[in-house]
């Protein structure tokens, strides 16, 4: 079995860390941006905790999967002080010729305003492997 879909499927939400500025000064470091006040768009990278705890309510074994796609969807920026609140929803399933197409879905907004919506396709597969 790739995947289990008499798990629980409803959406997983969690409200992130309230974005300080140390906390964005690290994340620049670390990625090496340049930003002031703001989030650099890469910062919502941080909220996909919620896919990971998809997968494992779904059972995947991560050496059956194949990530294929990331769509990043923003409509503002984040900023300091922001709290953000963060839900993961599966959108979709389909299995062609012994595989397994998954998308999940992630939504952060801010104080009810949508700030980034996020799209992670998934491709499960047999490996050959046992374990």
């Amino acid at each position: 079995m790739l995947i289990d879909l008499n798990a629980d499927l409803t959406p997983i939400k969690f409200t992130a860390d309230t974005l300080t500025q140390q906390r964005l000064k690290q994340f620049d470091s670390a990625v090496r941006a340049l930003y002031s006040n703001v989030a650099a768009p890469t910062y919502s990278t941080s909220f996909r905790k919620g896919e990971f705890e998809f997968l494992d309510r779904l059972r995947v074994n991560l050496r059956n999967l194949l990530h294929t796609e990331q769509d990043y969807e923003y409509f503002s920026t984040f900023q300091m002080g922001d709290v953000p609140e963060v839900e993961t929803k599966l959108t979709s399933t389909k299995e062609r010729r012994g595989m397994v197409f998954v998308s999940l879905s992630t939504e952060v907004k801010v104080k009810n305003q949508l700030r980034v919506r996020c799209v992670s396709s998934f491709v499960l597969r047999e490996t050959g492997k046992v374990g």
